[in-house]
């Protein structure tokens, strides 16, 4: 802590000069050498690029099954460790325990595309992927305690499921994908893992000792679905129509719909409700975009996309702001002022129309965030995570 930052509390009236006092020599007493840390971090980080310089300049040199055994052993030296260390680990630090599994997860990881290598296989990426989540899902799932797991584990599962999805797509180097048997149902199940994720998270944050990662997990989930429902609304193929569209989307919105009732059963709280409410309103815009554009035909105009992003995060700020997430408010309504900045570009083509534009989106931007900022120090005040 600095002296400036103590002193201005002492000015302000919030501690004496005793407490001021019993704060510096605390700090005094549990201050770290940052930059001896920090020369130690650099000191390892060389000699870690340096082994990994060693192993890449004699890779070919290795033979491929001697270069398997070494990465299995790894794996299996991990395996004891986390067996061995991790309830006590997670006792000392959660950032401990989950060090430990993000690392055996990002050796199994590659220990698939080590394989690969070696033997040469074509087999698509979705496999090794759905191999990898059978294998460490449990794992993460029962013994995860913060971001890095959860983070992983979600990253692993949209992977898996684009790669599937891709095999089914538009093709790529000139060749022609396979097409679903069953479109509608296959299009519209593709997008529900982060649902499903999100339901899950929510049933299972009052049912052990790990609320915590749960509540990562939920949070993450969410956040993957409205960035995917944003960048369908932003860069969503407007001009193009798919007569299995309208029905894949309904799967999707009947899946956050679910997501959002089973959210609201087992969370009484006004997050749980605001999470709800945020996606009931993102099934309501999806489902509202599809219908449009597969009654009216190819839509052009930049108002139409631009009024469902507005509806989207004004309904998350809303919800944030009865939530009392002061962060996710303010980042929301940045959001929104961003998007007013950018339909003044999409609705002016000429340079002195944009410029005017640009003025008046760029005042009623600072507007919003002036307005913004007022409201979330009244009605959202810091110190509230709104769980």
């Amino acid at each position: 802590m600095s002296e400036r930052q103590l002193k201005a509390w002492q000015d302000a009236g919030l501690i004496d000069a005793e407490i001021a006092g019993r704060i510096r020599s605390w700090e005094a007493a549990h201050s770290r050498p940052l930059g001896l840390w920090a020369i130690v971090g650099l000191a390892v980080l060389a000699i870690g690029l340096g082994i990994l310089s060693v192993v890449a300049a004699n890779w070919d040199a290795i033979p491929g099954e001697t270069r398997l055994a070494i990465h299995f052993a790894l794996m299996i030296g991990f395996a004891v460790l986390i067996w061995r260390y991790l309830g006590t680990a997670a006792q000392k630090h959660s950032y401990v325990s989950d060090g430990l599994l993000f690392v055996a997860g990002a050796l199994g990881l590659t220990f698939f595309g080590h394989l690969g290598q070696v033997y040469q296989t074509s087999s698509p990426l979705w496999q090794p992927l759905l191999a990898w989540l059978v294998l460490f899902s449990p794992l993460f799932l029962l013994f995860g305690r913060g971001w890095p797991v959860a983070g992983l584990w979600l990253a692993g599962l949209l992977a898996a499921t684009c790669s599937y999805a891709a095999e089914f797509g538009p093709g790529s180097w000139g060749h022609r994908a396979q097409q679903p048997a069953f479109p509608t149902l296959f299009w519209g199940l593709i997008a529900c893992p982060p649902m499903a994720v999100a339901a899950l998270a929510a049933l299972m944050r009052d049912r052990g000792d790990r609320p915590a990662f749960w509540r990562l997990l939920e949070l993450l989930a969410v956040a993957t679905i409205l960035t995917g429902l944003s960048m369908i609304i932003v860069i969503g193929q407007w001009d193009s129509r798919s007569p299995a569209m309208v029905g894949s989307v309904a799967i999707q919105s009947v899946a956050l719909i679910a997501a959002a009732a089973a959210i609201q059963t087992v969370r009484k709280t006004r997050s749980g409700r605001a999470t709800a409410a945020i996606l009931a309103v993102a099934a309501v815009v999806h489902f509202a975009r599809a219908l449009l554009l597969d009654s009216h035909g190819p839509i052009r105009g930049p108002w139409i996309g631009a009024l469902f992003f507005f509806i989207l995060w004004g309904a998350v700020a809303g919800c944030a702001l009865f939530a009392q997430q002061r962060r996710l408010f303010q980042g929301a309504v940045a959001l929104l002022a961003i998007r007013i900045v950018i339909l003044s570009f999409e609705l002016d083509d000429n340079l002195l129309g944009s410029g005017a534009g640009l003025v008046l989106s760029g005042a009623v931007a600072l507007v919003v965030l002036w307005v913004a900022v007022r409201v979330s120090r009244r009605y959202a005040p810091m110190g509230r995570d709104g769980r």
